[in-house]
């Protein structure tokens, strides 16, 4: 039971670290815009909603950790999030492998 919390704690870390590297990634290219910027430019208003959903998936994925009760329900969890994310799409196969695998620490 241990090796199972400790593969799917693994695996949001691991989920938590690349959103928030493609979270700052985006922070970034915002600070980096050149000035000034006109409101009807849609380049960065593309930035600032992806900025946006990243925050939201970023908070979906605490929800996640915090409401499972049970080991198996929270690899399902995990599952589910990881089907369901926009900012995952390179890495869904790989990280599920590694849940289903059983591997503590998977690589995007």
């Amino acid at each position: 039971m241990d090796a199972l919390l400790d593969q799917q704690s693994a695996a949001r870390e691991t989920i938590r670290a690349y959103l928030r590297s493609e979270r700052d990634r985006i922070f970034e290219e915002i600070r980096a815009y050149p000035t000034p910027i006109p409101r009807c430019d849609a380049q960065f208003n593309h930035l600032i909603e992806k900025r946006e959903r990243l925050v939201r998936e970023l908070a979906r994925l605490e929800t996640v950790a915090t409401s499972s009760t049970v080991a198996g329900d929270g690899t399902a969890r995990i599952e589910t999030f990881i089907d369901s994310s926009d900012y995952l799409d390179d890495a869904k196969l790989r990280l599920k492998s590694a849940l289903s695998e059983g591997v503590v620490k998977p690589r995007l």
